[in-house]
């Protein structure tokens, strides 16, 4: 489910992001933020603030940076945290050891 699922001035495209409104950061969204980083070790609400702070495009150039494999040079998967094409092998292993 995503923010404007179940926020209606996301949803309604009233806002853009959430930290343009006035009970950011809301329940909802503090929930998604522990969920994202207890799996995927990134915060929503860290993104928001850079988003806020230095603009969209500085936050993409970073985030394509943070997520660069240093191997190929390809994007690394925030959920298995690894570029598949360097190290599907690795993958593969870890997907069978968790069966």
């Amino acid at each position: 489910m995503h923010m404007a699922d179940s926020c209606d001035l996301l949803g309604k495209g009233k806002l853009r992001f959430c930290f343009e409104c006035a009970e950011y950061p809301c329940e909802r969204l503090k929930s998604l933020d522990k969920r994202y980083r207890t799996k995927y070790h990134m915060s929503m609400i860290e993104n928001l603030i850079a988003i806020r702070d230095t603009g969209m495009d500085d936050f993409l150039k970073a985030q394509e940076e943070k997520w660069r494999c240093p191997t190929c040079g390809g994007t690394i998967c925030c959920e298995v945290r690894l570029w598949l094409s360097c190290e599907l092998n690795t993958f593969l292993q870890n997907k069978k050891s968790q069966q």
